[in-house]
C-alpha cells in the first residue's frame, strides 16, 4: 500500500512538472522569437537600400550593374523617348525627386533637364563634367586603350568632337568611356553609402571584367573588316565608329528632331550617288521617310541600331548585350 501511494505521489509530481514546464517552454520559445525578430529588423534597419535613378536606359544598364541586388536602380525617361528633347510627367518629376542619386549625361543630351534640375534637390552626377569631357580631349582608340590601361585616369578622358565641330554627347557608346562611367557611379555610391562599398566594389570589379570580354569580342568582328561608305541617321555613332576604328562617311541629320535642310539633302543626293554601294544605320525611334529619294540609283545595305538600347533588359549583364548588338549592326555594314 505504501508503495503504490509512493508511486501515485511520484507520478503525480511529474505530470505536475510536465504542466508547468509546457508555458515555461513557451515563454522561452516566444522570448527567442521575438529576439531573432528585433535582429532581423535591426540589421534590416542599419543596411541602406540604394536608390538610384538614370536618365536614360544605356545610362540605367550600367547603374544596374554597380547597384546591383543592394537596391533599384531605375529609369526617368521611357527607352523610347527623345532625350533632346522631352517634357516630365508630375509622376517622373517625383520619381526624380525621391531618387538618393540620379545620373544623367549633361546638357549637351538632356537639355531640357537643366531647368528641371535647378529646382531639384536630389544629389545628381553629370557624367560630362564628371568625366572632364572637353572637346580638345583626344580619343583613345581600342588597341590604345589596351596597351595604356594601367595608366592614370585622366589617360581615359576623351571626347568625340565631329568635324562640323559639334559634340557627340552619347559618351556610353564608347567601351572605354563606360568603364570610366561605372567608375563614377561606383566612387559617388560608396561615399553616399560607405557600409555598401565592398561589394560596389566587387560589382565594379565584374563588370570591369566582363566588359572587357565583350570589348575584344567586337574589336575581332572588325579585325579583318572591308568596309563601306557608312552613313547614319544622325550623329550619334561617333564614340563607337571612333573607339574601334570604323568610318563614318556622313550622317542624314544632325539633330533628329528636324527635317534637314533641302540644301543639305541636295548635297548629300550627290555625294551618295557618287558611290556605289552605301550602308544606311537606321534608328528604331526615328522615322525619316526622305532617306530612300536621296539613296535612290544607290545600293543600299540597311541595319538598325538603337543607340537608346530600348529593347535590352536592364540587368547586371544589359550593358554588353547592347554594345554587341550595335557591334552586329555596323559588321553588315563590312563586306
Amino acid at each position: 500500500m505504501t508503495q503504490h501511494l509512493q508511486k501515485n505521489l511520484v507520478n503525480n509530481i511529474s505530470d505536475t512538472l510536465r504542466f508547468l514546464a509546457k508555458p515555461f517552454s513557451i515563454a522561452i520559445m516566444s522570448l527567442f522569437v521575438i529576439i531573432t525578430t528585433l535582429g532581423t529588423l535591426q540589421a534590416s534597419a542599419s543596411t541602406p537600400t540604394v536608390n538610384v535613378v538614370s536618365s536614360i536606359k544605356p545610362i540605367q544598364l550600367i547603374t544596374t550593374a554597380i547597384v546591383g541586388d543592394l537596391g533599384e536602380s531605375t529609369i526617368l525617361l521611357p527607352p523610347t523617348a527623345n532625350p533632346h528633347n522631352y517634357q516630365l510627367r508630375p509622376s517622373q518629376r517625383a520619381l526624380l525627386n525621391n531618387a538618393d542619386l540620379f545620373i544623367w549625361v549633361g546638357p549637351e543630351l538632356e537639355l531640357f533637364l537643366v531647368k528641371v534640375l535647378s529646382t531639384a534637390s536630389v544629389k545628381q552626377i553629370s557624367l560630362i563634367q564628371a568625366l572632364d569631357l572637353r572637346p580638345e580631349r583626344p580619343t583613345i582608340h581600342h588597341n590604345q586603350r589596351h596597351s595604356n590601361e594601367n595608366h592614370h585616369h585622366d589617360d581615359h578622358n576623351q571626347s568625340e568632337t565631329n568635324d562640323n565641330g559639334s559634340f557627340d554627347p552619347h559618351i556610353w557608346l564608347n567601351p572605354a568611356l563606360a568603364e570610366e562611367i561605372a567608375n563614377v557611379i561606383y566612387q559617388h555610391l560608396s561615399v553616399q553609402y560607405p557600409t555598401l562599398e565592398p561589394q560596389f566594389n566587387i560589382n565594379l570589379r565584374q563588370f570591369i571584367t566582363q566588359l572587357h570580354i565583350a570589348e575584344n569580342e567586337v574589336a575581332a568582328l572588325f579585325e579583318s573588316k572591308n568596309q563601306i561608305a557608312i552613313y547614319t541617321f544622325h550623329e550619334a555613332f561617333t564614340h563607337f565608329a571612333d573607339h574601334y576604328g570604323l568610318a563614318i562617311t556622313g550622317t542624314i541629320t544632325q539633330t533628329p528632331e528636324a527635317r534637314p535642310g533641302a540644301k543639305h539633302l541636295s548635297m548629300l543626293t550627290q555625294e551618295i550617288r557618287q558611290n556605289q554601294k552605301i550602308c544606311l544605320v537606321k534608328e528604331p525611334n526615328f522615322k525619316a521617310p526622305y532617306v530612300e529619294s536621296i539613296t535612290r540609283g544607290t545600293e543600299v545595305i540597311i541595319t538598325t541600331a538603337d543607340p537608346l538600347a530600348t529593347n535590352i533588359d536592364n540587368s547586371a549583364t544589359g550593358y554588353f548585350e547592347f554594345i554587341k548588338s550595335i557591334a552586329n549592326s555596323f559588321y553588315k555594314c563590312s563586306q
